[in-house]
């Protein structure tokens, strides 16, 4: 039966917390090879900066009571551990959450040796590349390491984790091109590598995550274009993609993917129109395509739910359909060729509970 194990981290940034790192490494060990002793908890304890654990029964339920220094404010610090091993008397850890701790150092590649199941390292100061040793780790279905200091390539190990359904890479400083590996997490449905400074194109691969529902590409550098098996990803929700290098495309083809409730493209070299059907999605709720070569019209048909717009920066022209302008929405069509018509201006008047900008984005006169 799993427990809960909760630990702090300390906050000072003159601390350096490779030694606290360490010690969890051995926390680790200590719990998946042999049966806890409670003087090997309380030496790690103390190595770790706690002045005391409180136990409750369990040797693998226990509490961080006293802690130097003060964890900072919204620090995560969890741990979670099976016993049904041997008779409840050995433990594997399957659970770590050490978000917002300002950890730094490395992760330990003791890790490798355990049976995880989720890992979440989510805004430390982690650095140097990503152990290829966490390709190990086979069990693992959630992998966070969003906002850190990982730099180099991506190692093509992490490909093993055939069971991995989330997999957080964004805001680092990672290099290279995506693993071919990766084609093999067809279990993925959360993928992000934003903010990065990766290379190459978008995968093709990517049309083998076929239980995908959120794909987060937004400033990663990757190259373009879109690739059109992306059409096949049928389960998508959630799909941001922006900044792309490379040569003009066509907007990609989402006829499919009808689920999508936030669709952004921006800043992805796209000329022609924007299908009408991507104005008629059900449940959209935000569109930003802005910074693109968009040209044509908005049509007067739009999705109800459709109320986050970003157009900025295209070419679009005609008419700005009343049917836009929707209470609680928040909009921007500015540097486009819209007209703004007597009724546009009306339709904004009357529903003041909007955020608009069409600054530049009207050859009318009239002001909002």
């Amino acid at each position: 039966m799993a427990s809960p194990l909760s630990l702090a981290a300390a906050s000072d940034p003159q601390f350096l917390f490779t030694p606290m790192m360490g010690a969890i490494a051995m926390l680790f060990w200590v719990l998946q090879t042999i049966p806890v002793p409670v003087q090997a908890l309380e030496e790690i304890a103390s190595e770790m900066g706690a002045t005391y654990w409180r136990f409750n029964g369990d040797i693998c339920e226990l509490d961080t009571v006293g802690i130097s220094p003060t964890p900072p404010s919204g620090s995560e610090g969890y741990v979670e551990c099976n016993c049904n091993y041997n008779n409840n008397t050995v433990c594997h850890v399957t659970k770590i959450d050490f978000a917002y701790n300002l950890l730094s150092g490395t992760i330990p590649i003791q890790w490798a040796l355990t049976q995880l199941i989720s890992v979440s390292v989510l805004v430390n100061r982690l650095s140097g590349e990503i152990p290829r040793e966490l390709g190990n780790i086979t069990s693992l279905t959630y992998l966070n390491l969003e906002a850190n200091r990982f730099s180099g390539p991506i190692p093509p190990d992490i490909g093993n984790l055939i069971h991995l359904k989330s997999l957080i890479l964004s805001s680092n400083q990672l290099t290279g091109r995506v693993p071919t590996s990766f084609s093999e997490l067809i279990n993925l449905n959360d993928f992000r590598i934003s903010d990065n400074n990766l290379s190459g194109p978008i995968p093709d691969f990517i049309q083998n995550w076929k239980q995908l529902h959120k794909l987060e590409m937004q400033a990663s550098g990757l190259e373009g274009p879109v690739p059109l098996n992306i059409s096949l990803l049928s389960t998508l929700t959630d799909l941001r993609i922006s900044d792309l290098r490379g040569p003009a495309q066509e907007f990609p083809l989402l006829r499919s993917v009808t689920g999508l409730t936030i669709l952004a493209l921006r800043n992805c070299n796209i000329s022609g129109q924007i299908p009408a059907y991507i104005w008629r999605l059900r449940v959209l709720q935000m569109l930003d395509v802005s910074f693109n070569k968009l040209t044509g019209e908005i049509p007067n048909d739009i999705a109800r739910n459709l109320k986050t717009v970003f157009l900025t920066g295209n070419m679009l022209s005609g008419n700005i359909p009343d049917t836009i302008f929707k209470d609680g929405s928040n909009i921007d069509l500015s540097y486009n060729n819209f007209t703004l018509r007597g009724t546009d201006e009306a339709a904004c008047q009357q529903k003041m509970n909007q955020n608009i900008n069409l600054f530049k984005g009207a050859s009318s006169g009239n002001t909002l």
